[in-house]
């Protein structure tokens, strides 16, 4: 028999307190000379890397022989299993309190605490219950809703503008195809600015990093007032508008996840509903502005509106970073293959083009197929804003209470169901108008259950890093969706000879059928993260 005294001070996520063991020597064996059979299908320790780097000859020396004599025929005969001795009863010194004292100071998750029983209790449980679930959050969350309302809800106008663009030939040069190009290349200009907010993110701060995007959305709209030919307005509106829409939204997106975890879901649905609101009132004062003054002053208006709103609302935004372990990693492929993610990134890249096809051509449907006026389209537009509005927060709260992933699910099959049971045989304005509704509470809820069903899979100290690649796989997407739904409109009317409400069905159709195939991709994230194909899980 000998005893060893091992010091645990060097070794992570385990006691800071030395203590002893008696240890027969026969007894005495590692893990890897253990039967195969035995670890075949267990889960990694965490304590794994420990144990090995306690091999290492390099490493301080973590074990030390306290009393050691030859082993007797008693020692060499079959024992019973080595019994654990209570831990040394000592006073503590300096170094000991010193220690102690550090790591209650920094609190970094996933270090073990020792409970009543004596038991470990990891410290990343320890920080989900010391989120708030409310308190000051609920100030980022009116902070946030402000923002979409002034950025989101601004680019929901640009439907207003374009109508005015084409009716007077504004631009030369400018056709519907070239303007769908503008409206899907502020999107992906959005979206690719990800990586680059979150570097930014690390270096300078969130909030440093969000007055750039301010001041890119603000220079956007006033210079695209005064531009005077397609390709200026193409730059200011597509890509220096759009990448102040990036460098605002990224770095926002986590923060929610930083003070909400039971109403995470709750939380964002109010706090993207601010688009609906904004795209509610603002098309139709863009709208009045152009009719009484000029296009030129309503886009300058509305981006002073947007600095008006957006500086202090960046200013009263705080994140918990440090408190839930976030990182700010810029760009990490691996979530591309993740096996829960995948199933993310694909079902946001096929519910986007739907969202867009469905944003932009619903008005267009009423006008054109229908010969209905312009001021019903207008009315189109608002009532899918408010839709959003309404849709949001309700299927936020339906995502806390049923299931992220379950619900989700659930809100597109009812998105694409709607889009070819009302959309593809309306006639009528008020079938429009049931389905603009329906459509503004299911087709646009990609914006506000993209961080939540995220935080599902991932956990919050990835979601920054994860929702980077997310972004980016949006890009294509939504820059190609609109173009797509006009192409195949083309097709139909010169190849096929459609007119009419006939000649959309194809792009209505290719606009459903996504949405349910986005549907279908996301149980591909709930089987991974539930271990089964079980449809009846709470996930």
């Amino acid at each position: 028999m000998f005893t060893v005294r091992i010091d645990t001070s060097q070794i992570r996520n385990t006691y800071t307190r030395p203590f002893e063991v008696e240890i027969p020597r026969n007894t005495f064996t590692r893990p890897s000379e253990l039967e195969p059979d035995i670890h075949r299908d267990r889960r990694p320790s965490p304590f794994e890397d420990d144990l090995d780097d306690l091999d290492d000859d390099s490493s301080p020396q973590q074990f030390e022989i306290l009393d050691e004599s030859e082993p007797t025929l008693a020692d060499m005969s079959p024992t019973p299993p080595p019994q654990v001795v209570e831990p040394v009863q000592r006073t503590p010194d300096a170094a000991d309190v010193e220690n102690e004292k550090t790591q209650n100071d920094i609190g970094v998750p996933g270090t073990p605490t020792q409970n009543g029983n004596g038991g470990m209790v990891e410290a990343e449980a320890e920080a989900e219950d010391e989120v708030p679930d409310g308190g000051y959050g609920w100030v980022i969350v009116v902070c946030l809703m402000a923002a979409n309302a002034v950025t989101w809800g601004v680019n929901t106008t640009y439907g207003v503008y374009t109508a005015y663009y084409l009716q007077n030939n504004y631009f030369h040069g400018g056709s519907t195809l070239g303007y769908a190009w503008v409206g899907g290349l502020s999107v992906a200009t959005c979206l690719l600015c990800g990586p680059a907010a979150n570097y930014m993110t690390g270096k300078i701060g969130f909030r440093a990093t969000m007055m750039l995007g301010v001041v890119g959305i603000v220079l956007g709209q006033c210079m695209a007032g005064i531009c005077h030919s397609f390709g200026s307005f193409l730059f200011c509106q597509g890509i220096l508008f759009g990448a102040g829409l990036g460098f605002t939204l990224v770095p926002s997106q986590p923060l929610l996840a930083h003070w909400f975890k039971k109403r995470l879901a709750l939380a964002t649905g109010i706090a993207t509903s601010g688009s609906g609101l904004g795209g509610l009132i603002l098309s139709n004062t863009t709208r009045l502005i152009i009719d009484r003054l000029s296009v030129k002053w309503a886009l300058v208006i509305n981006g002073l509106i947007s600095l008006a709103f957006l500086v202090p609302a960046v200013f009263l935004l705080k994140g918990r970073h440090k408190a839930v372990g976030a990182r700010q990693a810029p760009l990490e492929l691996k979530w591309l293959w993740h096996g829960g993610f995948l199933w993310i990134w694909l079902w946001g890249a096929f519910t986007i083009m739907a969202y867009f096809i469905a944003l932009y051509s619903l008005a267009s449907f009423a006008t054109h197929a229908l010969n209905l006026p312009q001021s019903q389209g207008a009315a189109l537009q608002s009532i899918l804003s408010a839709g959003q509005m309404i849709g949001r927060p309700m299927w936020g709260y339906f995502l806390d209470t049923g299931g992220r992933l379950n619900l989700t699910i659930i809100c597109y099959i009812l998105c694409g169901i709607s889009t070819l049971a009302i959309w593809l045989p309306a006639e009528s304005f008020g079938v429009l108008v049931f389905y603009a509704l329906v459509q503004g509470m299911t087709g646009g809820t990609i914006w506000s259950t993209a961080a939540p069903v995220t935080a599902k899979v991932v956990g919050v100290k990835d979601l920054a890093s994860a929702l980077s690649i997310f972004w980016i796989s949006l890009v294509i997407p939504s820059l190609v969706g609109q173009p797509i739904a006009i192409a195949l409109l083309e097709y139909s009317t010169n190849h096929l000879g459609r007119t009419g409400a006939e000649a959309y069905y194809i792009s209505i159709g290719f606009c459903g059928g996504l949405a349910l195939f986005a549907a279908g991709l996301l149980y591909g994230s709930k089987w991974w993260l539930q271990g089964s194909g079980k449809v009846f899980v709470k996930t």
